[in-house]
Order: C-alpha cells, then structure tokens, then sequence
C-alpha cells in the first residue's frame, strides 16, 4: 500500500521533471497542454492516443483544434526537450546500473502530409510485390 507521503513525492518529483521542460515551450498555454497530456496519458488505460489522453482528462466536449495543434505546428522546441531529459533522468540511475531508453517505433496509418516527426514507411499490410 502506498502512503500519502510517497503519493506527495511521487507527484513532486513529476511535477519538478515537467517543469524543468518550460524553457522548451514557446508559451505558457503550449507548455500547460503539455502537461495535461502526461497526465491524460498516465490515466488513460486504453490505447494511448490523443483522443483518449482528452477522454482522460474530461475535456472532450469543447474544441479540440488547440490540442492537436500541440503537435501538428512548432509549439516546442524538441531537441530542447530531448536536452532536458537527458540532463534530468541521468542522477537517478546509479553508477553501474544501464540508462535505458525506449523510443516508440510504430507504424501508424495517417492522413496528413505535414505533421511533422512522422515519415512515410513500406505498408506491412500489403505484399512485398506490391508496396
């Protein structure tokens, strides 16, 4: 069972790692959304999509067009962020233990042609003779 002390340093220390993240963002707003998405990805237990982080947080009956502009323009600067978290995550492995990274490598169907980070790749779906 966990106590209130550890749920009080647990949302601290998450808090502080997301903070430390700010100077990444252009505005306050961008940077807030940011934050809301963790929050709405680590309640959300069903598939890990940006519909389902807003389920999540309970703000699906208003606009949604500031959201997805989060990650469809350039609200924040990601090697700055990529920076940040290598500067922050680093102390809290020990000396002999690995620093593990998991990047997240899958293939997805979308629509657009200008969200940017995204490639298009091979369908897995159709046959090799016909890509």
């Amino acid at each position: 069972m966990v106590n209130d002390t550890t749920q009080s340093k647990l949302l601290y220390n998450l808090f502080t790692l997301l903070g430390a993240h700010r100077p990444a963002f252009k505005q306050a707003r961008p940077f807030m959304r940011a934050v809301g998405m963790v929050l709405g990805e680590i309640f959300s237990f069903g598939r890990h999509t940006v519909t389902q982080g807003l389920l999540s947080l309970g703000v699906t009956d208003g606009d949604w067009s500031a959201w997805y502009r989060l990650f469809s323009r350039a609200r924040f600067d990601e090697e700055k962020l990529s920076a940040c978290l290598l500067q922050e995550t680093p102390e809290h492995v020990g000396a002999e233990e690995p620093y593990c990274a998991a990047i997240d490598g899958t293939s997805i169907h979308r629509s657009s042609l200008k969200m940017p980070g995204t490639s298009w790749l091979r369908d897995a779906r159709f046959s090799a003779f016909r890509p």
